[in-house]
Parts: C-alpha cells; sequence; structure tokens
C-alpha cells in the first residue's frame, strides 16, 4: 500500500496550534534564549577570538532551544517547566551540536556545488535533531533515521520547509524594521539581534518539531498497516 502523504496544510495549522497550547513557556524560553544570545554577538567587539566565542554560543543556544523546543512539542508529559525540558536535552545535547554542525556543513557543501544538492541535504536531513532528541538516537544513526522520515515525502517536505522559512523571514523582516532607527551601534545590535531572535528562530523550531511528529506518525501508521515482512 502507499505510503500517507505528508499535508503541508495540516501542519501549518498544528504549528499554530503547538504555539497557543504552550505560549508562556515557549515565549519565556525565546526570551531568555535571545537575551543570551543577543548578549554573546557583542563580543565580536573583542576581534576575531571574541567572535569564534560568540558563533559557539551561538550554536550551543542554538542547540538547546531547538531540543528544548523539540521536547515541548514531541515528548509527551514535557510541559511542566524549562528545568524538566532542559533536564531532557541535557543529555544528548553533544550529539545535537554535532548533527546541526554536520548538517550545516553538509548544506554549505550543497551549496557551493550549484546550490540544488544543498537545498536536497537540507530538506533531506531536516528531522535530523529531532530524532537526536526524542529517539535518543546517535549522531550517524539519527542522520540516517531523518532520511528514512522524508525520503518518501521529500518535495512535500521541501514545501514545507519554504513556507515555513517564508515566515521566518518575514519575521526577521519585521524585527529589522522596528530596529532600523536605532542604527548600528552597540544598542541597536544589541535590540535587533534580540527582536531577530524572539521572532524568527520559535518559528524554524515549532515547525522542524512538528515536522517530524507529522512524519514519524505517517512512518508508524505506514509500518502498522504494511504488517510484519513475511517469513521467507
Amino acid at each position: 500500500m502507499p505510503q500517507p502523504k505528508f499535508q503541508i496544510g495540516s501542519s501549518l495549522k498544528s504549528m499554530r496550534t503547538a504555539f497557543d497550547e504552550n505560549r508562556q513557556l515557549i515565549v519565556r524560553m525565546t526570551v531568555a534564549f535571545a537575551a543570551l544570545n543577543a548578549a554573546s554577538a557583542l563580543l565580536d567587539i573583542a576581534g576575531p577570538a571574541g567572535l569564534a566565542v560568540s558563533v559557539g554560543i551561538t550554536i550551543l543556544l542554538g542547540a538547546a532551544y531547538g531540543g528544548m523546543v523539540t521536547a515541548l512539542i514531541c515528548l509527551p508529559g514535557k510541559s511542566e517547566g524549562a528545568a524538566e525540558l532542559w533536564a531532557t536535552v541535557k543529555p544528548v545535547l553533544a550529539r545535537l551540536i554535532w548533527v546541526t554542525l554536520i548538517t550545516a556543513l553538509a548544506v554549505l557543501l550543497g551549496v557551493a556545488a550549484l546550490i540544488i544538492p544543498g537545498l536536497v541535504i537540507a530538506t533531506l536531513l531536516s528531522v535530523a535533531g529531532q530524532t537526536v532528541v526524542v529517539e535518543r538516537r546517535g549522531v550517524f544513526e539519527s542522520l540516517g533515521r531523518s532520511f528514512e522520515l522524508v525520503q518518501n515525502q521529500a518535495w512535500r517536505v521541501f514545501g514545507y520547509l519554504v513556507v515555513v522559512g517564508l515566515l521566518s523571514v518575514l519575521m526577521l523582516g519585521i524585527a529589522l524594521l522596528i530596529s532600523a532607527p536605532l542604527g548600528t551601534g552597540v544598542v541597536g545590535r544589541l535590540v535587533g539581534n534580540f527582536l531577530s531572535n524572539s521572532l524568527s528562530t520559535p518559528v524554524v523550531a515549532i515547525g522542524t518539531a512538528v515536522l517530524y511528529t507529522k512524519l514519524a506518525e505517517l512512518k508508524r501508521e505506514y509500518t502498522e498497516a504494511a504488517g510484519p515482512d513475511p517469513q521467507p
């Protein structure tokens, strides 16, 4: 039997539902991480060393934030508070960072090779981080699991990611418009960075968490409907 198809429209509605159901906790976590990100971005004033530290902190915070949002949305009973979510993500944070770095490097190399390969890689590895948090898989195992979940839904997943990306860019544009009058000084950069992370980052984090949930459900339904492989 054919595998059920991933539905873009219902998944976008699920993003809104997930946010509404966890609004207060998501807002608190987002504000905290955005503030830390904005503060760390100012380290580039110290030169190349400061910039390197700033990038490292940004990667760490991004992985932790995305992992906590994934735990909140994808794991039942994980909505009591940020401390509980952090306790869930902390044991796999190193794996999550490695998956983030490997995926980013693969996408960059793909983009350098005529762009299209980068888009393909970004689509196929779009839920690798979620498999680390939810399924507790290893680094390369999670990359393979993401490929397994996405491969038969690739075009629909790509379309969904484009919509999520456009929504994130829209939020980023709003943040830049608000902070533009403050100029490019320390205050302007601080406010701009804070608003950018506050408005755009949750869209991507919630979007990929919902994507994983939908793909995992479709895969599970298909596997159960197909039944066990016949014995030789």
